[in-house]
Formats: C-alpha cells, sequence, structure tokens
C-alpha cells in the first residue's frame, strides 16, 4: 500500500500530461488518520467522475456502537453521516475551474427521506464514505496541482471533520 507522500509525487510527475495518464493515481493511500481507495478512474475530463472511498478505523473515528446497535439505527447513523460528509464537502471543497466534471466531489446522501444507501458504510472495524469526484483538467491535460490539494488537502478535512466522532454533531446524531 502506498502513502500520502506517494500519491503527492505521482499527481506532480502526471501533471500537464494527457488526462489517460490519471490512471496511474488507481490504488491504496495510507494516510495519517484514514486510507484513500480510488477504485475508479474517469477515462476523461467529461465522463462519469471517479469512484473513491474514504475509510477510518474505529479506532480513529470512534463511533460509538451504541448508537448502532440494530439495522434500523445503522441505516439511520450512516445517513446522518452521508449528510455530514456532503455539508463537509460544501464546507472544504473550493470549485475549481477546469473542463468537463473537474473539481467535482459528490456523496449520494439523499434528500429528506432516510433510505439504506452505499454511501457510507459502517461496521465494527471500521467507517467508509464513497465519494465521486471529478479529477481536474484544462482540456484533456492533467492539473495535477488541483488534483493535489483536493486528494491531499480537502479530503483529509472532510475525514476529520465528517467522519470522526469527536468532530460530528452529536446533539443531532
Amino acid at each position: 500500500m502506498s502513502n500520502e507522500q506517494h500519491l503527492r509525487q505521482l499527481l506532480s510527475h502526471i501533471d500537464g500530461r494527457g488526462y489517460k495518464a490519471y490512471k496511474q493515481i488507481k490504488g491504496e493511500y495510507e494516510f495519517p488518520d484514514f486510507t484513500l481507495y480510488i477504485d475508479h478512474v474517469q477515462g476523461d475530463p467529461f465522463a462519469l467522475p471517479s469512484k473513491v472511498r474514504l475509510r477510518v478505523d474505529q479506532e480513529h473515528a470512534q463511533i460509538p456502537g451504541v448508537l448502532w446497535p440494530n439495522s434500523v439505527r445503522q441505516v439511520a447513523l450512516e445517513d446522518f453521516i452521508a449528510r455530514a460528509v456532503r455539508q463537509s464537502v460544501q464546507d472544504f471543497v473550493t470549485p475549481k475551474k477546469g473542463s468537463g466534471k473537474s473539481g467535482l466531489v459528490f456523496i449520494d446522501a439523499g434528500r429528506q427521506e432516510v433510505l439504506e444507501r452505499t454511501a457510507v458504510v459502517i461496521k465494527k472495524d471500521w467507517v467508509e464514505a464513497r465519494l465521486q469526484v471529478g479529477l481536474p483538467a484544462a482540456g484533456r491535460k492533467i492539473l495535477g496541482n488541483q488534483a493535489t490539494v483536493m486528494l491531499c488537502k480537502e479530503i483529509p478535512q472532510i475525514v476529520e471533520q465528517a467522519l470522526m466522532w469527536k468532530n460530528m454533531d452529536q446533539e443531532q446524531c
């Protein structure tokens, strides 16, 4: 498994190259408090966004098990966390200029109703948020510096704000 520094180096290396070079970043990256999984890299800036997962071990997230003792409460908690992630995206992701879906960060947090979804999954050992990310480009050229800001600065801020119990709005939970 690679780490954050390796991801930064890769993004710097492919900066300015053709968009297909983004395929090199597919994989797992260990950050101090979470693991970033880049599962699918979009083929060009106009295609469906890339799919990433943010997984935090419960050792770091510290979400009390008493909040999700059964499947109904688990669905409600996962919905709550998905909405917190959506709010954190709005708080921390700066709109980026570029082609197609450049700079987009999206989670399917739903609307008013609480439904079972796959956007957030909580287990005994970890909590995971699943996002769609539009990797930055100018035309079909990679904007590596913007991608570094997105993946190595903004994504960790989202994790810290929305996936760590100590920072969640516990009274709303």
